[in-house]
């Protein structure tokens, strides 16, 4: 048993050898459960655990302790993948939104964004990349630039369009010393006529392929090999070394070739030769590796010829076909390749040789040749233009059908080049092993959920079919987060008992918290308020960081009498302004007892002379501890001190003009294909002030009526337009709320959020109005200052649901405002 275990995780005869030296030198690896050993040992060291031994110890993680495989290292010890991604996410300040401790989603130069941020910049990613081209690139048009970006998804035309804005003017100079995005994006430009110099090795000044980089630079093969060869210990030349022995020295491929365990007699064809492969019957050569001979497709099952044969890899020559179906690395076209499967993989007609061009003797791919045989690069071969049956444009033709001719962006997405599915039979476009996206889709989802995991738990038989029935393309995207997929897999596929306390230990809470949200709504995991969590998780963070014992009980102390009882006695779920909220002021508070502690002071002797020094010495925000110190003077921690209230600005009633408001609420209305939730919010918020914190908190019990349609916002129910009372009832009836994988329906929230059982977030809902170029604050202001000369406070307060303090003092202030526009115009 403990030499399968090997054979399966030590392929290679060298790393054996390796791995035997290591062993000799230090036996002890195996039983000190040190997390300093190397990955293939922790992997046989798991198996063997696995399999019964009870004297072999494998590893913990340096960071949770969980026994599982450590993939990831933390300097020289090794963690799991769950504690090496928590260390990836990076709280900063968006350089877009301004906001602070926000986590960084992406990240160029020294430009951090926050999520909402980036997503909401790939409105006008085109307008950036159009301007900068139009300003920079010598004869760059929009054309170009279309087609130069065509096929980019949207977060990699994002991170272009801001590469070109801060480094562009730099890289056009030194074009070796840009990004890959770039330097990809540079080269199709000049390939569709920009005049821009070739793309050179940053170190040897060649053209031509460049696929490495070397010191932060653009260079060619060449060049990166030249840089990471060494002396070779058996020959002495400088080469590229292969393998390292036990002994230490290092050899190049010659070598390694010429070792006795290197050759061997092939159980195929007798013959003493080089080993490509050793199988369970003995060495094979590669010739006798890849001839086809009958056996069993460890893929299909079908019996026939086969590669491999004799091996755990066999297979039919119809599956080794569409196995090597991949997307090219150079064109990134779907087609035979070779190196299918990874990084490397290049299909046929890129793998062809590049030739100088025997006209501008530039070294690349020759597209024709002439009469003589010399070859013609694609500038200097005579392009043939037709006329494109779909788009009718005069351009170079891409494919031929029956019907004529189709260029490259058409040929695409045609229906003339659709073909059959190789499993259903159905015709469309094909991706993945020449599938339609159904058939794909259906084989993710039945590898997440195999037959074995479903027939243990009805529930998970039932979430399955509702994945089958789910839209394909939405199945697709979301198995695209690999992160979030691979979390549900082993959640799903664990030996312990599915909790929240698991997910918590397989990744962080925004890559746990889509599944999180889909196994609730399936009932496999209860509904928990995820605010509250982070809020506590974040108290206890933040106590532990307080150095003297007397105030971290005091801070405990007043989070749990002020803070965490009124967040856990309130019905609803907690929102995240509201945690924000509280964090700020517990925030002040800390600061406030750090001040004491450099002082060498305690609570008990703060003063109101030093209170109020340390109130000037710091932002208005430090008023926020009146609430602690109140507290602290009550429990007879502190004398009764007095902070000096923020004084609060009148309101003004400005805001978005009348005209402005009823244009928008015409866009608002007439978008007919957005949706009706977004459409309903953006109305009342326009026609009565109806902030976003109240929006978002809208229910669906809060809407009744079919034909007089009312909505309750505050102790009397508001009759709603027409138009706007048609909008509430789609509204209503339409309330799928995103989740993995497929749509879920919520019975209560009129906005659903991610999270089940939680309303929309007030941040998403704002860039949700945003879309429709609302400005939350701007409007509710106009629509309020509106409402305030039309009717008395009293009345704005019943209907609306704004506090009838807030009413009056809008009312005062168009009073106000109307009398000194009367004083002016008389």
């Amino acid at each position: 048993m403990i030499g399968g275990i090997v054979d399966r995780e030590v392929v290679q005869e060298a790393g054996r050898r390796r791995l035997l030296a290591q062993l000799r030198e230090d036996p002890g690896m195996l039983v000190a459960g040190s997390t300093r050993i190397p990955l293939v040992l922790d992997r046989i060291l798991l198996e063997l655990a696995a399999a019964g031994g009870s004297t072999v110890r494998p590893p913990g993680c340096a960071r949770c302790g969980r026994v599982v495989l450590l993939n990831c290292r933390d300097g020289e010890d090794r963690i799991c993948a769950a504690c090496g991604r928590a260390r990836l996410d990076v709280l900063i300040d968006c350089v877009e939104c301004e906001r602070s401790e926000q986590l960084r989603h992406a990240q160029v130069g020294d430009h951090a964004y926050c999520r909402s941020c980036w997503r909401a910049l790939q409105d006008v990613t085109d307008k950036r990349l159009d301007r900068f081209v139009a300003s920079h690139i010598p004869g760059g048009t929009m054309h170009m630039m279309l087609t130069a970006t065509e096929g980019l998804k949207a977060d990699r035309l994002l991170r272009l369009a801001l590469e070109c804005e801060l480094f562009g003017p730099g890289w056009l100079a030194d074009p070796p010393a840009s990004s890959t995005l770039f330097a990809a994006f540079y080269t199709r430009l000049r390939e569709l006529g920009a005049r821009l110099p070739a793309l050179t090795c940053g170190h040897c000044g060649r053209s031509g392929r460049l696929p490495d980089r070397l010191g932060g630079r653009i260079c060619c093969s060449s060049c990166y090999k030249a840089a990471h060869q060494a002396v070779c210990d058996g020959c002495g030349n400088t080469a590229h070394l292969e393998l390292r022995l036990a002994n230490g020295d290092r050899l190049c491929q010659a070598c390694t070739n010429q070792l006795p365990e290197s050759w061997a007699s092939c159980v195929s064809c007798g013959n003493h030769r080089l080993i490509a492969v050793r199988t369970p019957d003995g060495p094979m050569c590669s010739a006798c590796r890849t001839a086809p001979g009958a056996d069993v497709c460890t893929v299909c099952g079908a019996q026939g010829r086969c590669r491999f044969p004799g091996t755990e890899k066999a297979i039919c020559l119809s599956c080794y076909a569409a196995t090597r179906v991949d997307v090219c690395h150079q064109c990134g076209q779907e087609r035979e390749c070779r190196f299918a499967g990874t990084v490397k993989a290049i299909c046929l007609p890129c793998a062809r040789p590049r030739r100088p061009c025997s006209i501008c003797t530039r070294v690349g791919y020759s597209i024709r040749v002439t009469p003589d045989g010399e070859p013609l690069c694609w500038y200097c071969a005579p392009h043939v233009a037709e006329t494109c049956i779909s788009c009718g444009r005069d351009t170079r033709v891409s494919a031929r059908t029956d019907q004529g001719p189709l260029c490259q962006r058409c040929a695409r997405n045609s229906p003339l080049m659709f073909r059959d599915c190789r499993r259903c039979g159905a015709h469309g476009r094909l991706h993945h092993r020449r599938w339609c996206d159904r058939c794909y889709a259906d084989d993710k989802i039945r590898e997440l959920l195999p037959d074995s995991v479903v027939a243990a738990d009805p529930t998970l038989a039932a979430m399955r079919e509702r994945f089958l029935a789910a839209d394909e393309r939405r199945t697709l995207d979301a198995f695209r987060r690999n992160t979030t997929v691979a979390i549900l897999r082993e959640a799903l596929t664990s030996t312990e008992p599915l909790s929240h306390e698991l997910l918590d230990r397989l990744g962080t809470p925004g890559s746990t918290g889509p599944v999180r949200a889909l196994l609730a709504e399936h009932g496999l995991l209860p509904a928990r308020d995820e605010q509250l969590i982070r809020f506590e998780t974040w108290c206890q963070d933040r106590s532990a960081q307080i150095a003297n014992p007397d105030h971290r009980r005091l801070f405990d102390r007043f989070v749990r009498w002020r803070h965490l009882r009124q967040l856990r006695e309130q019905a609803r779920p907690v929102g995240r302004r509201q945690s924000d909220g509280r964090r700020q002021e517990l925030q002040q508070v800390l600061d406030l007892m750090s001040w004491l502690t450099i002082r060498s002071e305690s609570l008990a002797m703060l003063d109101q002379g030093r209170l109020e020094l340390w109130l000037v010495d710091g932002p208005p925000v430090r008023r926020r501890v009146t609430a602690f110190l109140e507290w602290a003077a009550s429990n007879k921690v502190c004398p009764r001190l007095r902070v000096p209230p923020l004084r609060r600005s009148a309101n003004t009633p400005t805001g978005a003009s009348a005209d402005e408001r009823w244009e928008l609420l015409g866009d608002v209305l007439s978008a007919e294909d957005e949706d009706p939730r977004t459409r309903l919010a953006g109305a009342l918020l326009l026609l009565f002030g109806i902030p976003v914190a109240r929006l978002h908190l809208l229910r669906v019990t809060d809407i009744t009526g079919t034909e007089r349609v009312t909505i309750r916002l505050g102790p009397d129910p508001l009759e709603l337009p027409e138009a706007i009372g048609q909008l509430a009832i789609a509204a209503r009836e339409h309330r799928d709320a995103p989740r993995l994988l497929t749509d879920a329906g919520e019975s209560d929230w009129l906005f659903p959020g991610q999270n089940h059982g939680a309303p929309l977030s007030r941040d998403s809902l704002t860039d949700r109005l945003a879309k429709f170029s609302i400005r939350a604050r701007h409007a509710r202001a106009g629509a309020l200052a509106s409402l305030a000369q039309e009717l008395p406070a009293p009345v704005i307060a019943r209907l609306t649901g704004l506090h009838i303090v807030a009413a009056t003092r809008w009312v005062d202030a168009v009073v106000a405002s109307n009398a000194r526009y009367s004083a002016l115009t008389r």
